[in-house]
C-alpha cells in the first residue's frame, strides 16, 4: 500500500468515526427540536399545517443543501486552475468530509482542515491546499465587506434593540475569551523554546530540535507552493476570482436565506435583507458556543433574536424548523452520502486489485 493510499485510509477511518458520532448526535437534535417546536408554538399552528404552502419549505430545503454544490465548485475551479484534474465527485467528497467534520467540532474549530487534508490525500500539495483554504477565505471576506454593510444600511438594523443587546454580550464574551487565547499562546511558545533550550532535559531537547527541523524544511516547500500559487491567481487568475465571488454570494445568499424561507412557509410576513443579517449575526454568535455544532446555543441565539421578529405564535417551530434544515439535515444525509461514496470507493478498489491481493506493480 502507498504512503498516500495509507494516508487516505487513516483519513477515512476518521472521518467514518465522525459518520458514526454524528449518527448518534442526529437523533438527540432531532428530539431537541421537535421539543422546541412543541413548547414554544401555538397548538392552532399544528392544526392548520397542511393548509400552509409547502413550495416556501421545499425552497428552504433546496437553500440549506445549495451550498454544498457552491462549495464543491469553488474548490474544483481552483484546483483544475492550479493544474489538478480533481473530478466533480472528488470536491464533493471534500467538501461532504469538511462539512461532516465541522458539525460534530464545536463551530469555531472549522473544517477547513479536514478540507486541507483531503485535498492533500488527493494529490494535491500542502501548500497549494492551504492556498485553495485561503483563496476560499479571501472570498468570504470580500463577499461579507460588501453585502453585511448594505444590508445594514437597506434594513436599518441600528433601530433593532436586540442587536445591540447582542452586541453587549458578545463584546464580554470576547474580553474573557480572547485574553485566554493570548495566554495559552504564550504558554505554548515558551515550553516550546524552553524544550529546544534543553529546559525540559536532553532527551526532549533532541526530539524537539528533530522535529523543528523536519517542520521547517516541510514548511518550506508550503511555503513556496503557497506563494507560486498567489503569484499565479495574480497574473492570470482574476476573472477566475470574479467567477468565485459570484458563486460564493450564492453560497452564503442560499445559507442565510433559510431562516426566510421558513417564516414565509409559517405565513410571516418579513423582510429578507434584515433576515439575511440577523442570520450573519447568529452564525457569529454560535462560533462562541463550545459545543459541537453549537447545539443549544444556536437554538438559544435564534429564539432571542427572532423573538422580538416573529409572531409568538410561530415562534418556536421556526426556531426547530430553522435548525432541522441548516444543521440536522445536512448531518444527516451528509452523512449517509459520504458513507455511501466511501463504500462505492472500497468497493471499486476491491475490484480492481489482483487475486491475490497484492497492491498493483507501480513504475
Amino acid at each position: 500500500m502507498s504512503t498516500g493510499e495509507a494516508g487516505e485510509s487513516r483519513l477515512t477511518r476518521g472521518l467514518n468515526r465522525i459518520f458514526r458520532t454524528s449518527m448518534i448526535l442526529v437523533p438527540f437534535g432531532v428530539l431537541l427540536n421537535l421539543w422546541i417546536s412543541w413548547a414554544g408554538t401555538d397548538r392552532s399552528v399544528f392544526r392548520r399545517f397542511g393548509e400552509l404552502d409547502r413550495r416556501y419549505l421545499y425552497l428552504g430545503i433546496v437553500l440549506a443543501l445549495l451550498p454544498w454544490i457552491t462549495n464543491t465548485i469553488r474548490i474544483l475551479v481552483w484546483a483544475r486552475f492550479i493544474g489538478h484534474r480533481l473530478t466533480f465527485r472528488d470536491c464533493f467528497r471534500i467538501t461532504l468530509g469538511a462539512e461532516l467534520a465541522s458539525s460534530v467540532f464545536p463551530t469555531s474549530s472549522g473544517g477547513e482542515v479536514f478540507r486541507w487534508g483531503m485535498m492533500v490525500q488527493k494529490g494535491v500539495t500542502k501548500g497549494e491546499a492551504a492556498s485553495i483554504v485561503s483563496l476560499g477565505y479571501l472570498e468570504d471576506l470580500c463577499f461579507f465587506a460588501t453585502a453585511l454593510p448594505a444590508a445594514f444600511i437597506v434594513s436599518r438594523a441600528w433601530e433593532l434593540p436586540v442587536l445591540r443587546r447582542m452586541g453587549r454580550e458578545m463584546r464580554g464574551e470576547a474580553s474573557g475569551v480572547l485574553p485566554a487565547i493570548v495566554l495559552g499562546v504564550v504558554a505554548v511558545v515558551a515550553l516550546w523554546q524552553g524544550a529546544l533550550r534543553g529546559f525540559l532535559g536532553r532527551r526532549v531537547r533532541f526530539w524537539s530540535l528533530r522535529r523543528a527541523v523536519r517542520t521547517r524544511q516541510r514548511s518550506r516547500k508550503t511555503r513556496q507552493d503557497f506563494r507560486s500559487v498567489f503569484a499565479l491567481v495574480r497574473e492570470r487568475g482574476k476573472w477566475r476570482f470574479v467567477l468565485t465571488f459570484g458563486v460564493t454570494a450564492v453560497q452564503w445568499t442560499a445559507r442565510y436565506s433559510v431562516a426566510t424561507a421558513v417564516a414565509y412557509f409559517l405565513g410571516a410576513e418579513v423582510d429578507p435583507v434584515l433576515f439575511f443579517l440577523l442570520q450573519w449575526v447568529i452564525f457569529t454568535a454560535m462560533l462562541f458556543v463550545p459545543t459541537p455544532g453549537a447545539a443549544g446555543g444556536a437554538e438559544a441565539a435564534f429564539y432571542l433574536v427572532y423573538s422580538a421578529l416573529l409572531p409568538a405564535s410561530i415562534v418556536g417551530i421556526a426556531t426547530g424548523g430553522w435548525r432541522l434544515l441548516t444543521f440536522y439535515l445536512q448531518l444527516s444525509l451528509g452523512a449517509i452520502l459520504f458513507m455511501a461514496m466511501n463504500v462505492a470507493d472500497a468497493r471499486t478498489r476491491a475490484r480492481d486489485a489482483p487475486a491475490g491481493g497484492d497492491p498493483l506493480p507501480r513504475g
